[in-house]
């Protein structure tokens, strides 16, 4: 009995183990990457603190590296909605090709994840608003 108990006792030691890491793993990522996907400012600031330290600038360089950081992140966002509507097409393009080597229930199990991911990525939206489709 005592066998038992000790490979019981280290199986359930495992099990924790594996929770507490999954969630601890889980609570970081949401915590230390979530804020600095939406707010550009955030961003900004992470970016210039490395620089800053790592680079040692000055206070004269500080300002005008700011000024080429969000220059930069601003050229990026707009070529990322620039690309969007192509990246966008891309993906009904690939969907629609699955759907059909997809039975009926499989079809319906895509559509479901699909709408999951849409949903996961309008909570994201308030980095990259989606741009006007053109007229």
């Amino acid at each position: 009995m005592n066998k038992g108990k000790l490979i019981a006792g280290v199986a359930l030691v495992f099990i924790v183990g594996v929770l507490v890491g999954s969630v601890g793993t889980r609570f970081y990522f949401r915590h230390h990457f979530h804020p600095f996907e939406r707010d550009r400012g955030n961003r900004t600031a992470f970016i210039m603190k490395r620089l800053s330290n790592d680079l040692k600038l000055t206070d004269a360089q500080n300002v005008a590296i700011q000024k080429i950081v969000e220059q930069t992140q601003e050229r990026m966002r707009e070529h990322f909605l620039q690309r969007r509507t192509e990246i966008e097409g891309i993906m009904n393009d690939s969907f629609a090709q699955m759907k059909k080597e997809l039975n009926d229930d499989q079809k319906k199990k895509l559509d479901e994840l699909r709408e999951r991911l849409e949903k996961r990525r309008q909570a994201r939206e308030g980095a990259f608003p989606k741009p006007p489709k053109p007229e």
